[in-house]
């Protein structure tokens, strides 16, 4: 690639994803900062801008971004090619800001992107939304970062309304509003904040169910069938599925999302964390599983690489956000718990392999995938416990 980036490590080496390289980032910067040491943001420095550069220059003419780019091929998911394929999931307004809150983006730099960020969000907005809820799609099963996501893998295209997509669309919108503010776009800003708002208030009216205390994906299939019979005429006319979306009530770490992004009330918080995360559900004894113990696809003893299992393993990302939710909303012993599980899972994998690994056994602790495997594993870093 034209420029340096940051890869996650492994069998990965030598690729630059999207949402990765962001959490990388953050797990770096955090560290650095906790710890007072300032020349690991110099020696990253240069990675991480080229990193925000390597996606941008690669932007197509509708706005879109790559998932992946790699030397031999920067666009291997064909995402400019047709509005029919996903693109880059949304990390670009996140990881800007990321930058300039270290002082890596000058205010040039950012003014003269804020238009590519703008265009990429839009270009979201024309290719995936969903018209009579709001809620953005994925076009397709792969590239979706939770690989197999029972909720959108193996399933039709167009379909699914994934809570990951649409939080950190919210989030990423959100993101893009505070750049505006910084390159003196107030216009852009309040656009931003709107969209994000009106994005969070479809999570919240199409994507939380009162019964089973979660927030879940949706199915956005829902249409009137109108067929014309040869006796009686057109059939269904006179009915409308008004509802839009059927909930894919799939639980998983996704359904943590909207909790952490502040989508959710305290009450529901609070009921999400008494029925789900619990031992039998998602709480294992060594972190947070990826899909809750008791669904029927459940199957995290599975090795493969790309595309991962995410079928229950416990995976570092899952729980540094699960983690973050429960210690800044009133839930710190559970938190501490999260965190000293996590801490000792990767401490004995160090000390007997001599690396981390992708992913991890929530029966035995047993690293499953990708030795070598860095990334987001980074953000164990951050995750502290009282005592």
């Amino acid at each position: 690639l034209k420029h340096p980036y940051i890869s996650p490590g492994g069998v990965y080496a030598r690729t630059l994803w999207d949402w990765d390289s962001y959490w990388t980032l953050f797990a770096v910067f955090g560290i650095a900062e906790r710890l007072k040491r300032p020349e690991l943001i110099d020696k990253t420095a240069p990675y991480a801008r080229a990193t925000f550069f390597n996606f941008l220059e690669h932007q197509g003419p509708d706005g879109a971004l790559p998932i992946l780019l790699e030397p031999g091929d920067e666009d291997p998911f064909d995402c400019l090619k047709s509005p029919d394929n996903n693109m880059a999931k949304p990390f670009i307004a996140q990881l800007g800001l990321l930058l300039l809150k270290q002082n890596l983006l000058k205010t040039e730099d950012m003014a003269e992107r804020i238009y590519h960020l703008r265009a990429f969000h839009q270009c979201y907005e024309k290719r995936y939304t969903h018209a009579p809820t709001g809620l953005v799609f994925w076009a397709k099963d792969w590239g979706i970062g939770v690989d197999d996501d029972p909720a959108a893998w193996g399933r039709p295209e167009k379909s699914c309304a994934a809570l990951f997509l649409n939080v950190f669309l919210y989030k990423d919108l959100l993101a893009g509003a505070e750049l505006s503010d910084f390159v003196g776009r107030p216009d852009y800003a309040a656009e931003y904040r709107e969209k994000a708002g009106k994005l969070a208030d479809a999570i919240r009216k199409y994507c939380w169910d009162e019964r089973e205390k979660s927030f879940f994906s949706v199915d956005v299939q829902c249409h009137a069938n109108i067929s014309k019979h040869r006796c009686w005429g057109a059939l269904n006319f006179k009915l409308d599925p008004f509802w839009h979306v059927l909930k894919l009530k799939i639980l998983s770490w996704n359904c943590v999302l909207p909790l952490w992004a502040g989508i959710g009330t305290q009450e529901q918080i609070d009921a999400f964390v008494r029925e789900n995360l619990v031992e039998g559900r998602l709480l294992s004894r060594y972190g947070v599983r990826s899909l809750s113990f008791d669904e029927p696809m459940y199957a995290p003893e599975v090795a493969r690489g790309n595309p991962s299992n995410w079928l229950g393993p416990i995976w570092l990302i899952a729980n540094y956000i699960t983690w973050d939710m429960l210690k800044n909303h009133g839930h710190e012993d559970l938190a501490d718990r999260v965190a000293e599980s996590i801490l000792t899972l990767l401490s004995d994998d160090l000390n007997k392999n001599g690396c981390f690994h992708e992913y991890y056994s929530p029966e035995t602790g047993r690293g499953i995938s990708s030795p070598g495997f860095m990334s987001w594993n980074a953000l164990a870093g951050l995750m502290t416990y009282r005592n």
